[in-house]
């Protein structure tokens, strides 16, 4: 790693439903990279939470508990809470029941639907396609009102599937004003912006929020950002960090933050 302080804080490992990797090697896989910090998040959907995900919270956070960081790395205990007010009661308890170090907040999937991720937009038309990005815009803002998170992750995310997967092309324009607010909402509760670069590997080819969103938030007065890879093998933690660091510097940021106890660190782009 080319940056003295380059951190990856969105991860999965064995944990998630969907991650390949015990935490002891995802772990191990951030000291070999020489990452400054490193936190695993693995998935806690608050929509399924007394189904499986309460069970999955209680596993990720005995096994983080299992070993020591190693010297010179900052391991940090943390979770991605999946739709939150589609289950506010199971958020609220998996946050009171463990001292995470950080919290991401996501919406994978509108409040009855499917996740983004198996939607099927070729099929739709584009004003439904807009619709549903009018809902997800909603739903982000009152997650931020609610305010149980410390970051919020990738906030493009319907993106990755409806422009990388299925190759349809979304103008933002029509959705700038709802865009603008949910960074003046974050601003004014003091939470971050996560630059997710899971995209950079993934066909959409762009982080998540892209450079231009990253600039309009840092304009508006935005000052706090963490940096995810959202790997979910060992093969992709860390991908893309250093890209990242580097739109942060292009969008005018000197700093980003990772999170200790909840309260952010400030460490230099350098």
């Amino acid at each position: 790693m080319k940056f003295r302080y380059a951190s990856d804080c969105h991860t999965h490992s064995t944990c998630s439903p969907d991650g390949n990797q015990p935490p002891e090697e995802m772990l191990a896989r951030a000291q070999a990279l020489g990452l400054w910090a490193y936190a695993l998040t693995d998935h806690c959907e608050c929509n399924q939470y007394w189904e499986q995900y309460q069970h999955r919270a209680n596993r990720a956070w005995e096994a983080m508990g299992r070993f020591q960081a190693p010297a010179g790395l900052w391991f940090l205990r943390g979770v991605e809470l999946g739709q939150p007010l589609q289950n506010r009661e199971g958020a609220e308890e998996v946050l009171a029941r463990h001292s995470y170090d950080y919290v991401i907040g996501s919406v994978h999937n509108l409040w009855g639907k499917e996740d983004f991720y198996f939607l099927r937009y070729k099929e739709m038309p584009m004003e439904r396609i807009h619709g549903l990005l009018r809902e997800y815009w909603q739903e982000i803002l009152e997650t931020i009102g609610w305010g149980g998170f410390d970051s919020l992750g990738h906030l493009t995310y319907p993106l990755r599937y409806m422009q990388g997967e299925a190759g349809v092309v979304v103008d933002l324009a029509p959705h700038q004003e709802a865009i603008d607010e949910i960074f003046r909402a974050l601003i004014r509760g003091e939470k971050a912006l996560e630059i997710n670069t899971s995209g950079l590997r993934q066909k959409i080819g762009q982080t998540l929020p892209s450079l231009p969103l990253v600039r309009r938030y840092r304009e508006l007065g935005g000052r706090l950002v963490t940096l995810g890879s959202d790997a979910h093998d060992v093969s992709d933690l860390g991908k893309g960090i250093e890209e990242g660091m580097e739109l942060l510097q292009a969008a005018g940021f000197q700093e980003f933050a990772v999170y200790r106890n909840r309260r952010p660190v400030m460490l230099p782009l350098e």
